[in-house]
């Protein structure tokens, strides 16, 4: 199961989608003339000189800012040197290097990784080093927080998040003509469709994309799994969210995929889609105006509609011999001055609250935007049971989408598998 998540992950990351840890997707922006990286007050440095290394998937054009970060706190810790090395596949090379010894303090990965990583014991949990977890709820946008707690302990801190929200094309749609609720949104579709033949009210990859569908069962009050393994597909709230996605092909087109999704959008064919913030510079680029909506409350139940809130975590390895220090570069490195820095310059969602409510990050609206719906998100699970809903909450999505089997049907298949493929992680 666990190879089909990486395969289901690399079809996402070709897609667009930033759901692992290889790497950022947002284009950045150079750092204004002059603009000055986050300053650092220096804590008790080390009496000897200190190396600590950071594995990442950083992309280079990313790298020039984050490194600004680093190079500041080397200059407020004068005996610390932080050393930045690429690496492309992170996975594979996390699990064999650290039970190897190799040299490694600081990854900075996917937060779907922090299950699998703790379970194995080959990172550390930081609230032994002065995290607690009143600290990063007070620190860090809720679900965002929460998404770095594992089995009752802090394993990491956030720095940078990605969720789904809506995007609207101005030239198509005004702001007042947005769905409130998933009925007004199929009633509307229903109704734009019929008087703009070949255009869509409303798309996204529907029909096989667990990721993308997550908000309508979390809506529903629904849920893929949980940390003890526990699956809720099969529920009242899960019947919800299924007769809400089998009424999806009435008003999409067929087939719908994430390319033809943005296709469609980008070409003035689509009204509204539901994508991240890696989308927003592709949009700017075409210079479409857009605008940004957060999505809609689920009709049945009167819940915000909620996506999954991901991105990357900084984590400390078991192999780090100075992880008190380590973890001062952890709150340093997602401090608000230094997410402001990164948000202005690298055009990255902030996880900071108070950088979140900064001047200069409302002055960014579409930043702003995503930060606000992250707060109405829901976090990706980091358990290592979800690599074994992927595979029965798409198969579920093909069903309901082609009408093969009544929602009830569809969920008592995808629960049974689920269940079995958790079974299966559990031995």
């Amino acid at each position: 199961m666990k190879k089909a998540r990486f395969f289901t992950l690399v079809l996402l990351l070709l897609a667009g989608l930033l759901l692992n840890g290889c790497g950022d997707k947002i284009v950045p922006t150079a750092p204004p003339q002059g603009q000055a990286g986050p300053t650092s007050a220096p804590t008790q440095p080390p009496a000897q000189p200190v190396i600590l290394t950071i594995w990442h998937g950083w992309q280079p054009e990313f790298l020039a800012n984050v490194q600004k970060v680093f190079r500041d706190y080397e200059a407020a810790h004068p005996n610390v040197k932080i050393e930045l090395a690429f690496v492309s596949d992170m996975g594979n090379r996390v699990v064999s290097a650290i039970p190897g010894g190799e040299k490694v303090d600081i990854l900075a990965f996917s937060t779907e990784w922090i299950g699998r990583l703790a379970d194995a014991g080959l990172v550390l949990p930081v609230s032994d080093y002065g995290v607690s977890k009143a600290f990063v709820r007070d620190t860090y946008i809720g679900p965002v927080a929460d998404s770095v707690v594992y089995k009752g302990k802090v394993w990491g801190v956030p720095e940078a998040l990605e969720c789904l929200t809506w995007i609207y094309n101005k030239a198509l749609i005004g702001e007042n003509e947005l769905p409130k609720n998933t009925d007004e949104l199929l009633f509307k579709a229903r109704e734009w469709n019929a008087a703009h033949p070949g255009k869509f009210f409303f798309v996204y990859p529907a029909k096989n994309d667990p990721y993308f569908s997550a908000p309508w069962w979390y809506g529903a009050g629904a849920y893929f799994v949980k940390e003890d393994g526990s699956v809720g597909l099969e529920s009242a709230a899960g019947l919800k969210a299924a007769q809400f996605i089998a009424q999806l092909p009435a008003i999409m087109p067929q087939p719908i995929d994430y390319v033809a999704a943005t296709a469609l959008f980008k070409e003035g064919k689509a009204a509204i889609i539901q994508d991240g913030p890696w989308f927003i510079p592709e949009l700017e680029q075409a210079g479409m105006d857009y605008g940004l909506a957060l999505l809609p409350e689920f009709d049945a139940t009167g819940r915000k509609s909620m996506p999954f809130v991901s991105g990357k975590v900084l984590l400390v390895t078991r192999n780090c011999k100075n992880p008190d220090l380590a973890v001062d570069v952890l709150k340093y490195f997602t401090s608000a001055e230094a997410q402001v820095y990164l948000s202005k310059t690298n055009r990255t969602v902030p996880t900071n609250k108070a950088a979140a409510e900064s001047a200069e990050i409302k002055a960014l609206p579409a930043i702003a935007h995503f930060a606000q719906q992250a707060a109405w998100s829901t976090p990706l699970p980091t358990t290592p049971y979800m690599s074994g809903l992927w595979e029965p909450v798409t198969a579920a999505l093909e069903a309901l989408w082609a009408g093969s089997a009544t929602p009830e049907q569809v969920l008592q298949e995808a629960q049974a598998q689920a269940l079995k493929n958790v079974a299966a992680l559990k031995k």
